[in-house]
């Protein structure tokens, strides 16, 4: 039976052109038709306008061009940004994830407009009483979702396609009684822990700011501090190992972890990886094909077939090594 779903080079194009439409052309063209509305509203509202609203009501004061520029940030700026990492990141290796990234982009657009149109909308009366935001939010999330699910919908279904299967650099022989043991360690790249540092300075810097001023909701803030760095700790790093027990990949802290009799094995391979083509991002991922694994960077991996379980991988340095040294213990496993 024929898969009308695999990557060819027509339906690979035909993908990439929809997505450059719902992508960069609606966001493009949303944007700048609620621009050109918001300029035109601008001379006649009386300044300053609410630009935030808590949960007593608005506390949050501004320009009314603060709309325009949230507009441009977020309406235009964030998709352009979403659409040319996408575009640059997935390569060949198109699905799922790019057809969602193209989805949120389009809906993003749509959400900032919705909500700089509807906030500033609101307040045009210099009469009335401090407006609430609710409908306006009600109404953003809306056109967000269904925004998003119509530009799902109109960009075509393929499924990645997977990375080559990597030769193996040199045959490995164990001799009988011989225990060979390959073990190396794999750590997210410099730039991804870099940022992930950065952000988690940010919500530091912010919990103990809260803290001192006594606002409320910083201990919540300061619980997500904890399990943030918790997780960075624990997951920007892992242990590989093939020993005659098996395959392992656990973090430096000791979980998460998992290990692979060799009793459970049925095919290994070295196999080269897109993290953001196959597997949507980074990390501890899976894969819209139902592939799991540990994807800290674009390269060989590691792929352990499992019975009766979706293959595993490990993206790692000299993964031809160590699929060919579980191959060997595979091979003089009894049958």
């Amino acid at each position: 039976m024929t898969d009308t779903n695999r990557t060819t080079r027509p339906r690979l194009r035909r993908a990439r052109l929809m997505f450059v439409v719902v992508a960069l052309v609606v966001p493009l063209v949303v944007t700048g038709i609620a621009a050109i509305v918001l300029a035109g509203w601008l001379p006649s509202v009386p300044e300053p306008v609410i630009t935030h609203w808590g949960i007593d009501g608005a506390d949050g004061f501004g320009p009314a061009s603060t709309y325009l520029w949230l507009l441009l940030g977020v309406g235009l700026g964030l998709p352009v940004l979403m659409a040319i990492t996408t575009l640059v990141a997935v390569g060949a290796h198109w699905g799922g994830a790019a057809r969602l990234m193209g989805a949120l982009a389009a809906g993003m657009s749509l959400f900032a407009a919705t909500t700089s149109l509807g906030s500033l909308a609101i307040q045009r009366d210099p009469t009335a009483e401090a407006p609430g935001v609710g409908a306006v939010l009600a109404a953003a999330f809306a056109v967000l979702l269904g925004g998003g699910a119509l530009a799902w919908f109109v960009q075509p279904r393929i499924r990645p396609e997977q990375g080559r299967t990597l030769a193996p650099r040199r045959a490995v022989e164990v001799g009988h009684g011989e225990r060979v043991v390959w073990l190396a360690t794999v750590t997210m790249p410099f730039g991804a822990l870099a940022f992930l540092l950065l952000v988690l300075t940010g919500l530091a810097a912010l919990a103990v700011y809260m803290l001192i001023a006594g606002v409320t909701g910083a201990g919540i803030v300061a619980l997500v501090v904890l399990i943030v760095g918790a997780a960075i700790a624990a997951t920007t790093s892992y242990r590989v190992s093939v020993t005659p027990e098996g395959f392992s990949a656990r973090a430096l802290l000791g979980r998460p972890r998992v290990e692979i009799p060799v009793s459970e094995v049925t095919a290994v391979r070295a196999v080269d990886v897109s993290p953001f083509g196959e597997f949507g991002g980074w990390g501890w991922r899976i894969s819209v094909d139902g592939r799991t694994g540990i994807v800290m960077r674009r390269g060989p991996a590691v792929e352990v077939s499992r019975r009766d379980r979706r293959p595993f991988l490990v993206t790692i340095d000299g993964a031809e090594e160590a699929a060919a040294l579980l191959q060997a213990y595979l091979d003089e496993r009894p049958r």
